[in-house]
């Protein structure tokens, strides 16, 4: 009785870890908080939106490279009710057990949140590039970019808000002749755009404005075939993953 006991009990446990969720970061951090070592570095917010408290050591992180694990055996990996846990996502493990082993793409990226096997999705989303000390968070109404980052607290969901349109609501592009990129804007937008593209570490390899609806690119330069493509309006980010031939 007592295994079957326990046997429950960390079954309930395992099923229950599902319902922590990404709840906001930052890739860009220049004043917003600091981390134990006094640096304002990339930070990636867990949120406990449950009654109960859940266990997240052991959960795993990943972006488009890395994999990195959740410490177990400390005992603030357990998230009181609707409570918050920070990570430090800036490539220094020897600064503390909650610094991941990579950084956020400044320029967006992939991140998901898995079970301790690696496999089972928990939550996930493609960060788009953020403006410095600019957040990404989680709202009833979906992924928004703020102005006003609230680490370790309640999300704020009505100041300063730019919602998360898809990147194919408003542009189309399509690859030709190998490594020539051709952009269209598929919806009229006033704004002044700017273009870039990102490598996956982060590094900008290309910017130029964006002027007119269609805009060709020749990237024959480029060594790699993985990149994040961000178009930068004054009020919004678009970003998404391009694959070259």
């Amino acid at each position: 009785m007592k295994y079957l006991f326990a046997l429950l009990f960390t079954t309930q446990c395992i099923a229950s870890i599902g319902q922590v969720v990404l709840s906001e970061m930052q890739s860009s951090n220049s004043f917003t908080i600091a981390d134990n070592m006094g640096e304002f570095d990339d930070w990636i917010e867990i949120h406990n939106p449950t009654a109960d408290s859940l266990e997240i050591g052991g959960l795993i992180l990943k972006d488009q490279l890395d994999t990195w694990s959740i410490p177990t055996g400390d005992p603030s990996t357990f998230i009181p009710p609707n409570g918050y846990f920070l990570l430090w996502a800036d490539d220094q493990e020897d600064q503390g057990i909650f610094h991941t082993n990579f950084k956020l793409a400044s320029g967006g990226e992939f991140l998901g949140l898995y079970e301790s096997d690696g496999i089972t999705v928990i939550d996930s989303i493609t960060l788009p590039a953020l403006s410095p000390d600019n957040s990404y968070v989680r709202c009833n109404t979906g992924w928004l970019q703020t102005s006003d980052p609230t680490p370790l607290a309640e999300n704020n969901c009505t100041a300063n808000l730019t919602e998360n349109k898809s990147f194919e609501d408003l542009f189309s592009i399509k690859t030709i002749n190998d490594k020539q990129l051709e952009i269209n804007v598929v919806n009229h937008i006033e704004e002044q755009r700017t273009l870039s593209i990102y490598s996956i570490d982060g590094k900008e390899v290309i910017q130029k404005p964006l002027n007119g609806k269609k805009t060709t690119l020749d990237l024959t330069h480029l060594d790699s075939k993985v990149y994040i493509l961000s178009i930068s309006t004054s009020i919004s980010t678009y970003s998404k993953k391009i694959v070259l031939p």
